[in-house]
Formats: C-alpha cells, structure tokens, sequence
C-alpha cells in the first residue's frame, strides 16, 4: 500500500516524504499512536517506496505500489526487508525475544541486493523483553549507514529510554470520522449508512473499523440503550440483578464504554439543541425529551461516576456495588426527570 493509498496521516507522510526528498532519512523511527490506526501501514508504504522499481517523485516521493519490489514488501517477502514482531506462542503476554532481534544482526551486515536500505520493522516494539531491548540499543549505538530501523508502538513510554533517544519519533493520531467513512466505503462492502456508524464508534482507527461489525453494534446499542435509559432499574431488586449480571457476565468494561457514549449524547443536546447525538442516533427524539429536563451537572456527576468506575477496574474494586450505585443515582435522576414531565402535563 503505497503513501497515496493511505487515508489520513498527512504531517509524518510528508515528514518522510521530505527526509527521502532531501537525502535525510534518518536511521531508525518510531512510529507511535493508538493501535490499529496505520502506523504499520505507513511503514510499508516507506519500505515500498525505499525499495520500488518504478518509484514516482512527482508531485511528492511515492512508491508504485505494483512492481514485483512493492508486491514482494506487501507479502512480507523482500530480502532486504525483515519483519519482527511478538511469536505467537505465549497468546497471554506475547514478547519480541532475544533470538529474534540477533537475526537483524545477520541482516544488517550485509548491503540491499535491491532498494537503497536493509529494512528492520520491528511491530509492537514495546513487547521486547530486557535482553532483546538490550541486543537492539547495541545495534541502533552504531548502525550501518545502509539499514533503517522502522520500530511501530502505541505504547513508546514502555521503550527503553536509550531507544527513544535514538530514534526519530513521529506521531500518528486518530482521523476525523468522515475519513473513517471515506475509508470503509473503498476498502468495505458496508452500506453508506453502517459505515457512517462505525466510523463513529472506531475511535479513529481504520484497522479498528475494518473488524467492526455494524450488525452487533446495532444490537449492543439497544441493549445498553435500555440498560441505561430503559425501565429495568426502577427498583433496587431490578439494579441489584443488572448490576450481578453485567459483572457475572463480565461485561462491566463494555458496560461502561456504552453508558459513557449515551451520557455523552445526552450532553451535547443538553448544552445546545442545535448538537445531534453521535452515538445513539436512533434515539435521537428521547434524548432530545430527556435533554430538556436533566442538567448538564447532572449528567457530568453521572460521567464522573463512571469514569471512577472505570479507574477502580486496575485497582480491584468491587465493581458490583460501584454498578449499583451508578444505577441508584442514575434512577434518582430519571425520578427527576418524569416528575418534571408530569407536572408539565397537569399545567
């Protein structure tokens, strides 16, 4: 996939464009951000150009993307370019090893049979274990002027500091939603109105919406709707049975993912009725009813409650009763709430 094939991304593809322009590619990168978002990508697209047969400089450096060098990077089987990534074998906690990182060493040594560089993309650069970290910081201290060091991360905090100072750091950030939506409508058999809900709920991340299914986010956005919203909490039995069954079922992250995005909608139409729901269009005129009548410091509270809820997660908290909590205030609120509509209604 070459550089004009990518969406998004402008600033660190024109950041490379010009290193190759002006003869100052450096020798390693890191290319960080969230994961899934087209960091490696990029770094294909770099390896292609940097290797292509019939590379294309104007109007900006760009490989071709269909001569046997770029097919060859795109299948992972150029021999001047090694991939390195965490084995498989530990699924739990898989790690970049020590063996792994000594096989550069045999590649390094030796000029390109065909581009200008020897490639080294290493993939979740962060999974190294100490040795294998160790083993690379030897390389990168003096690294031959042939060899390019690609290291890809959405974690470079957990790099070893002596790495990070020896690479060039370039930062790749979530894409707007209409790019998520242009993306998916190319590269996806998704109709225009799915690929505009997952764009939305992808994060930014093309990789991420590729693996969506917009079926079963239609089907969770009903259930949390009604978890959230519904009239299955309205006495302390019901809450204590949703609250047992989402931690049972171990839902509680999902849970609170999804309430977080039905309170943020809820927000945008309390602050400005002009706003429209991003999440849970399909409730558009409930939230819009519900709007009128909750304030926007009620609806922070609720937030708040959850964003504690979900920072009690990593310290072991007992999520149940955090559930039940979030739901008895959640319920006080929606009390307020339909006692405003009755007396509405009796005027």
């Amino acid at each position: 996939m070459p550089f004009h094939s990518i969406i998004g991304h402008q600033r660190p593809i024109k950041w490379l464009q010009t290193a190759i322009e002006t003869h100052h590619l450096g020798h390693a990168y890191i290319f960080h951000g969230e994961p899934a978002i087209g960091k490696r990508q990029t770094a294909i697209a770099l390896t292609q150009l940097l290797h292509c047969e019939h590379p294309v400089f104007d109007p900006t450096p760009d490989a071709c993307g269909t001569c046997r060098s770029c097919y060859q990077v795109e299948q992972a089987i150029h021999p001047d370019c090694v991939i390195i990534q965490p084995e498989d074998g530990q699924k739990q906690n898989p790690k970049i090893k020590i063996d792994q990182i000594r096989a550069i060493e045999h590649l390094v040594i030796y000029r390109p049979l065909v581009g200008s560089h020897k490639v080294c993309l290493i993939d979740d650069a962060d999974t190294m274990t100490v040795e294998a970290a160790n083993a690379l910081l030897k390389t990168l201290e003096d690294p031959p002027n042939h060899c390019l060091f690609l290291l890809i991360s959405s974690r470079p905090e957990h790099l070893l500091p002596t790495i990070r100072s020896r690479c060039i750091a370039l930062r790749f950030t979530p894409l707007p939603i209409h790019d998520i939506a242009e993306f998916l409508t190319q590269h996806s058999t998704m109709e225009a109105r799915d690929c505009t809900l997952v764009s939305t709920f992808s994060q930014g991340r093309p990789g991420q919406a590729l693996h969506m299914d917009p079926e079963d986010l239609h089907i969770k956005l009903r259930q949390y709707w009604a978890l959230l919203f519904g009239e299955h909490h309205t006495s302390a039995a019901q809450i204590f049975d949703i609250s047992d069954s989402l931690v049972k079922s171990h839902q509680v992250p999902e849970a609170i993912y999804w309430f977080q995005q039905g309170l943020r909608d809820l927000l945008l139409l309390s602050l400005d009725e002009s706003n429209s729901p991003m999440f849970y269009r399909d409730q558009e005129s409930t939230l819009r009813q519900l709007a009128q009548q909750i304030t926007p410091q009620a609806i922070l509270e609720l937030s708040q409650e959850l964003h504690q809820l979900e920072r009690g997660q990593q310290r072991n908290l007992n999520m149940q009763i955090g559930l039940e909590q979030f739901f008895f205030h959640l319920q006080d609120q929606m009390a307020h709430v339909q006692g405003g509509v009755r007396s509405q209604q009796t005027r």
